[in-house]
């Protein structure tokens, strides 16, 4: 029966390493702590796609064929790979123009949320496109999305990670958490429901709330923009490491309901 190299702790799920290396023809053997490859960590059906990718020289439409994915789910798999080997996916030259904004304005509804009418109503005094900054002081660009379902901005390339449900998702945890909730640090590679990124931490509770994250999976970090556009709305701090919320937020808030 052929043994099958495995890279996680059966028991506790933790990296393996190799302390032991034997020659089978001369029998030579080493020990130490060996860092096995990158790859080695895969799992058997991520490993078995990217041989399946390199199989056909990275030509998706092939690798459709084969694993009966739609293009999306394609280049989804890709990316979760990419997060596992810890590989900084490549981004091409293309900017997100902050020229196509064309919402200028957009109504406030009676269902918005208080943090939702707030970010509008600011916006819509900047004509629907303005710059915050983030907590390190640099201007971040946001505009209104076009289909008028959340913001833009060139620092979050990856679409939908600026939505009004997003938002309401930050606020609704911070307000679990007593009012105040830590970031959480998803950009570091943290998975899901780690010390680094705990379920109630903003970044956690987005990704698991509003994308459908599962525990041990690692996600997008937008936090750092959205702690910045919630400050700059009035609707939270943006503090070190922690987003609270804003005591003059929490009075009027408390009005509403």
């Amino acid at each position: 029966m052929e043994n099958k190299f495995i890279g996680n702790c059966p028991r506790c799920n933790n990296k393996l390493i190799a302390t032991r290396l034997a020659c089978n023809k001369c029998e030579l053997e080493l020990t130490g702590d060996f860092e096995l490859s990158k790859f080695d960590y895969l799992s058997s059906e991520d490993l078995d796609f990217v041989i399946s990718f390199l199989k056909y020289q990275g030509n998706i439409k092939a690798l459709q064929e084969e694993k009966k994915m739609s293009y999306p789910a394609v280049k989804k798999k890709l990316g979760d790979i990419l997060i596992n080997l810890g590989i900084e996916a490549y981004k091409e030259e293309k900017e997100v123009d902050s020229e196509m904004a064309d919402l200028k304005y957009l109504p406030i509804d009676a269902n918005d949320s208080l943090a939702i009418k707030k970010i509008k109503q600011k916006l819509n005094e900047c004509e629907g496109k303005t710059s915050v900054p983030l907590f390190t002081g640099k201007p971040c660009e946001i505009w209104y999305d076009n289909n008028g379902k959340g913001l833009v901005s060139p620092k979050i390339p990856v679409a939908n990670h600026l939505t009004w449900e997003v938002f309401n998702a930050a606020v609704e945890v911070v307000m679990k958490n007593g009012g105040k909730a830590e970031k959480g640090k998803a950009q570091s590679g943290a998975k899901l429901g780690s010390d680094g990124l705990p379920l109630n931490s903003v970044e956690g509770y987005i990704a698991n709330k509003v994308h459908g994250v599962e525990e041990g999976k690692s996600a997008f970090g937008p936090g750092f923009v959205v702690c910045a556009i919630l400050d700059w709305a009035g609707v939270c701090k943006n503090e070190r490491g922690y987003l609270s919320i804003s005591p003059e937020f929490l009075m009027e808030n408390d009005e509403e309901h």
